[in-house]
């Protein structure tokens, strides 16, 4: 299914933005060791999953063209959207339900080959921007789901 939204920042946009908001938070954190900022921390995670998902209708199993040759995902129950901008690039977001699997979904891509150009993990979980095989991927994975936004480059 694809989907065509404007008006609303890109699911991309969104992660680079909650990525930044997430770097900041964690030296707070180191800092103070605060637990309301550790909270923060996982409340910004959860706050990214919600955003690269708002407004997608999600189907069961992935997108029908996603890259599933070039982009490894973690087992777990997955769902799926694509979307086209007014430029004509795709873009998938695939949500996988999955316990703990931030740091495997990171690893897995790493495996592949893809690089990493971004990338902060926390108790809460992983938010990562990485690129490989004419792909970028922004990881985004809280301790229950992760989400995928990958977009050719």
């Amino acid at each position: 299914m694809t989907a065509h939204r404007t008006g609303l920042m890109p699911p991309g946009r969104r992660a680079r933005v909650l990525i930044a908001l997430l770097a900041f938070l964690l030296p707070v954190a180191a800092v103070t060791g605060c637990s309301q900022v550790r909270e923060q921390a996982g409340s910004v995670v959860e706050h990214a999953i919600e955003e690269a998902i708002e407004g997608l209708d999600l189907t069961d199993g992935l997108p029908p063209d996603f890259p599933v040759d070039d982009v490894p995902l973690v087992e777990g129950s997955v769902r799926g959207a694509s979307q086209t901008d007014a430029d004509g690039q795709a873009t998938w977001v695939v949500l996988v339900e999955a316990e703990d699997a931030g740091e495997s979904a990171r690893q897995a891509l790493l495996d592949a080959g893809f690089e990493i150009t971004h990338t902060v993990t926390t108790d809460a979980g992983v938010l990562a921007e990485l690129a490989g095989h004419g792909f970028a991927v922004k990881l985004i994975a809280s301790t229950s789901r992760v989400v995928y936004v990958v977009t050719s480059s």
